[in-house]
């Protein structure tokens, strides 16, 4: 194969990954542009400590998807929380805080559809997001999720995280090596 070949197949399967991507994301309105987790917004939704929300609000800045409420169940009190759906299924939820129903508690991105302000995605490795932000830190909690985040970010990764060989055995902290064969299953957002 000739580099002339082998720069036409690379530009070929560069085009179709960009033209492939654009297709699957996420957008609030024809014409508009994809949806993406910041800092400070979702969509159309402005993030902050005291931002407010209800599913009035959601179902207005959501006119294409469903937004649907529903009751979460944990260890703790039940919580609400607003399902974000495309015709292909979720694409995000919203946490609501238990003793103030009306403020987030946190966002969870579950579809690849939605990137981040650093471009990374659901499905996004583990090597590209300390790449892309080294100030990261990784954590397993006593569940055992692992999760890549930072105490002064708003923008934080759950990651799924392969096991060695193998192994059966009970939950466990990952090692260093599998850790970095992780890939992001969520995007996440805390108010800071």
């Amino acid at each position: 194969m000739t580099i002339r070949s082998v720069f036409k197949l690379l530009f070929t399967s560069v085009i179709f990954l960009v033209a492939s991507g654009a297709l699957i994301e996420a957008r609030a309105e024809a014409g508009k542009p994809p949806l993406i987790l910041s800092k400070n917004k979702i969509g159309p939704i402005i993030l902050n400590g005291n931002t407010t929300l209800d599913l009035k609000k959601l179902r207005t800045a959501f006119t294409n998807f469903s937004v649907t409420q529903k009751t979460g169940q944990q260890d703790g009190p039940d919580f609400i929380y607003y399902d974000i759906s495309d015709n292909q299924g979720e694409l995000f939820w919203i946490k609501m805080q238990v003793e103030n129903m009306e403020k987030i508690d946190s966002i969870h991105v579950t579809s690849p559809k939605i990137h981040d302000q650093y471009g990374l995605r659901v499905g996004s490795a583990y090597r590209e997001v300390i790449h892309i932000r080294p100030r990261l830190i990784v954590e397993t909690d006593d569940r055992f999720h692992t999760y890549v985040g930072h105490s002064a970010e708003n923008i934080a990764y759950e990651l799924v995280v392969p096991y060695s060989g193998n192994y059966q055995g009970p939950d466990r902290k990952p090692t260093k090596q599998e850790v970095a064969r992780g890939r992001v299953k969520k995007l996440l957002w805390f108010p800071r």
